[in-house]
């Protein structure tokens, strides 16, 4: 064919431009497809050692539809798992989708739905419990889907790990295993090929050990999830899905019946037929009775419903021959889902329960197959908003096994008491708050009122000694004796002062001070009481407000708390920090957090002494408030007792955190001064105390 003029020039326009498109046009991507061996029949290699199987068949089918290339690489599960995470491997055949997997891969639509299942010897002890798995070795892949369920179940079982399914059942043909888990399809295929007839199911089903089976790829390919997914649904719609899944695994429905399949059956069909005129006069007589009684049935199942709707409570129905598990609407809103996001089996119940409430609700439930007819379970589950509800799961078993005795339906109940745990929870920790008060208020009217007429008698003493050691007739060695009673008598007065301080009713000169500066003035006595293998750090705030409060006081607050962190540290070299600032309270993130919650919304300069040393266990935590209480080989006097005493005196507060083998913090927080001139002045609340 001859080309116009104006064709031939066109064409000769656009060669160029179309040469160099066709060279720098990308090769198509070749995907690859991680398919594992001795699975038959979903993959496995075939008699030339090709990859074969329902799975292989519906990738390829998929990928067709997308135009998709791809290659096959038959490989043990070990080898295939490392593949994919080190991306030698683009997409795995055959995977089931697990919350571990999950993080690292994404799954296709489900493939297809396999059951799981246990198998024995035909010469071994029979397994009928959970119980009779203790101390057995059990074969399996490691990191597989019977591998991660048997962990769940929590099995007193030894793990032998293999690379592929032919080598579990050749471990347990040759008793180098004693049990196996895996696909009952897979395993039943394997054993037809290998011949190994002492190989049987064991007589403990697993009813709620299924795979759903998907193809997966890596986290960033969605690309290519997207194209399976879309070829999944064209194989579907074609028919192919059906066809292959005749081919391998039998077909998804019955098939239709044709003429040719009944016509030898005509004339017993014909008879049949005359038998059922026979009896439809019968039949009609029992409709009239049947229709009452199901009506009957109905308006009893709506009062029930209406029960439940007005009881707020969930209800299911658990049929153990089959594992499903019938659930109202209820059941899924209380948590925020659909029926359509839990599985119907007893898995999706256990997937949503708080891994530490899992045992005992194992537990709890172990006693049904005892013999118990019901049972009561408190446990934490997942909502769909990520928290935590708590929720009472009640059942009772309506059906036994009239020969083995075992439950064969349970019906039950959920109720969300998540209301009031949150209120015992609050009671308690008021009712605790409450005993704390009580506690230190009557420590503090005791220790005032002892300490404030014991003051009195010390007075009395010294006041003699003094007189008594003027006396120029006593002898020096009553002059030491004396001054030995004036000395003691002195330190008991100082207790004094720590109690009437530790009762709020201690003699105060109140100034206007910078607590920087105190810090600053008091660093070189900080660093000679504390151990040379403590060092002493600084974080002090620029600009720091003033607060009203005694010097001494503050100074012996300062000082205790040093020397105490110290000690802490004992020979172990650490680091104690000293830490200033202003906090604006409320905060967000203080709010409802111990003592502080309970202060007077302003400005407080905050003082943190925070050390690296053993730290407190929440035993003697609890306890480092009160009086004469130590943990050191001898008593130090009112301690930290006083410290609080103090801290609270000047409208302040204490908390402490402290953690076992990491140190401890002490945060005290003092309101600033709002006055603007600074004159000391004497709080004169309270009882005078101290020897004069």
């Amino acid at each position: 064919m001859r080309l116009a003029p104006r064709q031939l020039f066109a064409v000769l326009l656009l060669a160029p431009g179309l040469a160099l498109a066709a060279q720098s046009a990308p090769a198509p991507r070749v995907l690859r497809v991680g398919v594992e061996t001795h699975t038959a029949p979903y993959t496995f290699a075939d008699e030339l050692g090709r990859p074969a199987g329902f799975s292989v068949e519906l990738l390829q089918a998929v990928t067709q539809t997308q135009g998709l290339r791809v290659e096959f690489h038959l490989l043990d599960w070990d080898e295939l798992l490392d593949g994919f995470k080190q991306g030698r491997i683009d997409i795995l055949c055959n995977i089931v989708a697990t919350p571990a997997r999950l993080e690292f891969m994404r799954c296709s639509t489900t493939t297809m739905q396999m059951q799981g299942g246990l198998l024995l010897r035909r010469d071994a002890p029979a397994v009928r419990t959970s119980a009779d798995l203790a101390g057995r070795r059990l074969a399996t892949l490691r990191e597989s889907r019977a591998h991660e369920y048997a962990r769940q179940q929590n099995w007193n079982v030894q793990y032998v790990y293999f690379a592929n399914l032919k080598e579990c059942a050749t471990a347990l043909h040759e008793g180098r295993a004693d049990l196996l888990i895996a696909t009952e399809l897979a395993t039943k295929q394997l054993l037809k090929t290998t011949g190994y007839t002492d190989i049987v199911d064991a007589d403990m089903p697993l009813l709620d050990f299924d795979y759903r089976t998907h193809f997966g790829v890596h986290l960033n390919d969605t690309e290519l999830l997207a194209q399976l997914n879309e070829g999944l649904i064209t194989v579907q719609k074609n028919g192919s899905y059906a066809q292959l899944h005749e081919k391998w695994l039998g077909p998804l429905e019955p098939r239709k019946l044709r003429w040719r399949d009944v016509q030898d059956y005509l004339l017993p069909l014909l008879g049949l037929a005359v038998s059922a005129l026979g009896i439809l006069l019968w039949q009609r007589r029992l409709l009239y009775r049947l229709s009452q009684q199901a009506r009957a049935i109905r308006e009893s199942e709506e009062r029930l419903q209406l029960v439940f709707e007005g009881s707020q409570d969930a209800f299911w129905d658990w049929d153990v021959a089959s594992g499903k598990i019938q659930r109202s609407p209820r059941w899924a809103g209380m948590l925020g889902y659909t029926l359509d996001e839990i599985s119907f089996n007893r898995q999706g119940f256990f997937d949503l329960v708080h891994p530490d409430d899992r045992p005992h609700v194992l537990e709890d439930e172990e006693q049904i197959w005892q013999g118990r007819d019901h049972y009561a379970i408190e446990c934490r589950m997942r909502a769909k908003s990520g928290k935590w509800r708590w929720i009472l799961d009640r059942g009772k078993v309506v059906v036994r096994d009239p020969t083995t005795g075992e439950p064969r339906r349970i019906t039950g109940t959920h109720t969300d008491i998540t209301d009031r745990k949150q209120a015992e929870e609050e009671a308690n920790k008021l009712q605790h708050k409450m005993l704390e008060a009580q506690k230190l208020e009557s420590l503090g009217v005791l220790a005032g009122g002892i300490a404030h007429d014991f003051n009195n008698l010390l007075t009395v003493i010294l006041g003699n000694c003094s007189l008594a050691q003027m006396d120029a007739s006593v002898s020096p060695a009553n002059q030491v004796r004396f001054a030995s009673i004036i000395t003691s008598t002195s330190r008991a007065a100082e207790l004094c002062h720590q109690l009437l301080a530790y009762a709020g009713k201690g003699s105060f000169m109140i100034e206007r001070i910078n607590l920087n500066e105190m810090i600053t003035e008091t660093t070189r006595l900080l660093e000679l009481s504390i151990s040379k293998q403590a060092r002493l750090e600084f974080d002090l705030a620029p600009a720091l407000l003033r607060i009203e409060a005694d010097p001494t006081q503050i100074r012996q607050v300062i000082m205790n708390l040093v020397i105490n962190a110290s000690e802490a540290h004992g020979e172990t070299p650490g680091v104690i920090r000293l830490t200033t600032k202003v906090i604006t309270l409320p905060q967000p993130s203080l709010s409802g957090s111990g003592p502080v919650s309970e202060l007077t919304p302003g400005d407080y300069v905050y003082l943190e002494i925070a050390d690296t040393g053993s730290g407190m266990t929440p035993e003697v935590l609890t306890r480092i408030f009160d009086p004469f209480f130590t943990t050191k080989f001898t008593g130090r006097g009112l301690g930290l007792a006083a410290v609080l005493g103090i801290v609270r005196t000047h409208g302040g507060t204490l908390q402490v955190q402290s953690t076992p083998g990491q140190g401890s913090i002490f945060q005290i927080y003092l309101p600033v001064s709002q006055k603007q001139t600074s004159h000391p002045f004497v709080n004169t609340d309270g009882a005078q105390g101290g020897v004069s």
